[in-house]
């Protein structure tokens, strides 16, 4: 399959003002050239400008033409990129044309596959390709850099390279007893829990990848009328939820996207939480219960100018497991905060109206998942890396816990080791398979 010519759009299929078709493989310069009005010698990384047509002789569109030569391109191929008006029609017609001339419309992610499969780039780097396009934020956009910069890689190849030198020292051990001397076991430990303190600090970032690139799930819940839906309006910064006095206005939750400090945020609007007699009611709670369940932090909101009454502490039993933080909101309508007993000890009292601790609710908001620290240089890995960390710790630890038990048995430590090696291999893509690239590629869009 990669010896053959593909084509696809590499912008949107939109009306705009410009349109990037792509061609990569063996024939993308001869497809190419048989469309575009210059017959003659094109040299590598020059943009010309003339006319396309089809194979008809019928004009098509004019515009740039531009060819990279094998290997210096993103896939490794030949590669040609036809620049024209964004007219969808002419994009189909160019692409329509170069399959009759022998290309074929490129599958997901092809292009980004075969600049892998040619050793172009990783397979965390083609990751962080799909990261980058799908990224909401400029943080998230820069955690996806940090990885197609190869930062991830550098440190997943030092960490092969120290497992690397325990097996080849026992490796030496073994084929030459005479000339070698026997490998103490503490030189291996120390390299082992360095090895292992990398892999535990590799998972830790994890769960602050998943939310910085997919967003903190944000529930606000409480009982009617204690402001939540103007607390939500708030964040947000525009009127999204109704807001009115009469109680049971929210009846269905509402999500909305918005971020804080570069940090992406799914924000829900609960039902007030209450014994409800209308049966849509009901079942716009029931709702608010399971949004609580799914949501990463819960804002639980009481009415300040009231104080806590036995509905708001009743509601807080419900969610008290997901360790909210405490919002008292109509602040600026409470007579003395400070000689009204709360019961809580943290409370963040905010209004919305002056906008007094609005900013103060942001920020406990990132404490709360860990994400108030400088990012922008840090690497987060995803389910697969971590998939394989596991593995690769579970079998590093094995052996660490138990290591003067290989003392006889260099064998078999050698083996687990490079087990432990093989794990680490994956998530750069030195050993895969053809399952886990399909399940990586068919996310990207066509022409990626």
């Amino acid at each position: 399959m990669t010896k053959d010519t593909i084509v696809a759009n590499a912008t949107p299929l939109v009306p705009s003002a410009v349109s990037i078709i792509r061609l990569s493989g063996k024939d993308a310069l001869k497809i190419g050239q048989s469309l575009f009005s210059k017959k003659s010698e094109i040299q590598p990384r020059k943009a010309y400008f003339g006319k396309f047509y089809d194979t008809n002789g019928n004009l098509i569109d004019e515009g740039l033409f531009i060819y990279f030569k094998a290997p210096y391109s993103f896939t490794g191929e030949d590669v040609v990129e036809i620049q024209v008006h964004g007219s969808v029609p002419v994009v189909k017609k160019i692409i329509q044309e170069s399959i009759k001339l022998g290309a074929r419309l490129a599958e997901p992610g092809e292009f980004t596959k075969r600049a892998f499969l040619n050793g172009k780039i990783d397979l965390t780097q083609a990751e962080a390709i799909a990261q980058l396009i799908e990224a909401k934020t400029e943080k998230a956009s820069k955690a996806a850099v940090n990885i197609l910069e190869g930062k991830l890689s550098t440190q997943i190849k030092q960490l092969k390279d120290r497992l690397i030198n325990i097996e080849s020292l026992i490796e030496a051990e073994l084929n030459f007893p005479e000339d070698v001397e026997e490998i103490s076991l503490k030189d291996i430990k120390k390299d082992l829990i360095y090895v292992i303190e990398k892999i535990e600090y590799l998972l830790s970032t994890y769960k602050k990848g998943k939310l910085l690139t997919e967003g903190i799930k944000l529930a606000i819940v409480g009982r009617p009328n204690v402001g939540k839906s103007s607390l939500f309006n708030t964040l947000i910064g525009y009127e999204r939820a109704i807001v009115s006095n009469i109680k049971g206005t929210t009846r269905d939750f509402i999500e909305e996207s918005f971020n804080i400090e570069g940090i992406p945020v799914k924000l829900i609007d609960t039902a007030g939480i209450r014994n409800a007699k209308d049966e849509i009611e009901k079942i716009g709670i029931e709702k608010t219960k399971e949004k609580i369940q799914e949501a990463d932090i819960v804002i639980f909101v009481f009415d300040a100018s009231k104080g806590l009454t036995d509905e708001d502490l009743k509601i807080y039993e419900e969610v008290k497991d997901k360790n909210p933080i405490i919002v008292g909101n109509k602040k600026d309508l409470a007579l003395d905060i400070n000689n009204k007993k709360y019961y809580f000890k943290d409370i963040i009292f905010t209004s919305v109206k002056t906008k007094e601790g609005i900013k103060e609710l942001e920020n406990a908001i990132l404490e709360k998942v860990g994400l108030t620290e400088e990012i922008d240089s840090q690497v987060y890995i995803n389910l697969r890396h971590q998939t394989a960390l596991k593995n690769s710790l579970e079998i590093l630890k094995k052996i660490n816990n138990n290591l003067e038990n290989y003392e006889a048995f260099k064998e078999l430590l050698m083996v687990e080791i490079r087990e432990a090696k093989h794990y680490l291999s994956e998530i750069i893509g030195e050993i895969t398979t053809e399952d886990v690239l399909g399940n990586i590629f068919s996310s990207f869009c066509i022409g990626k």
